[in-house]
């Protein structure tokens, strides 16, 4: 069970990481929210979509996806945040990467409660153990 907590943890970890490393690298630019990416379909018809961003950055557009995700159920239409400007960490020197949201801290919490389950898996494993 030690091992299973431990992968938890290292995988909250990661996650915690590329959103670090895309607000310390990247620019604060502001866009605007004008669709959807589907990013995975779960159990149970729920779906996880990723936001696309409309950035404009040197008179250049991009059209990039965000880290940030909203889940929905399978079948309806997201219109969640759709057309709203917001700011984005964007790199402008790797601009087909991913790009993290201001003010959007979804990500972190799940992150930040994956870790806490992989940490108190660790800790009970090792109090049986004594």
């Amino acid at each position: 069970m030690a091992f299973i907590g431990l992968l938890l943890c290292i995988a909250a970890l990661f996650v915690i990481f590329l959103k670090l490393k895309s607000v310390l690298t990247g620019e604060l630019v502001e866009g605007k929210i004008v669709g959807y990416n589907r990013g995975a379909k779960g159990r149970y018809s729920i779906v996880a979509y990723n936001y696309r961003v409309l950035l404009e950055y040197n008179d250049e557009l991009y059209y990039v996806t965000s880290i940030d995700t909203f889940t929905a159920t399978d079948g309806v239409i997201p219109r969640k945040y759709l057309g709203m400007y917001c700011w984005a960490y964007f790199n402008p020197k790797a601009p087909d990467k991913r790009v993290a949201l201001k003010g959007f801290h979804r990500l972190e919490w799940m992150a930040f409660s994956l870790f806490l389950l992989g940490a108190l898996i660790i800790i009970i494993d090792l109090a049986r153990m004594l």
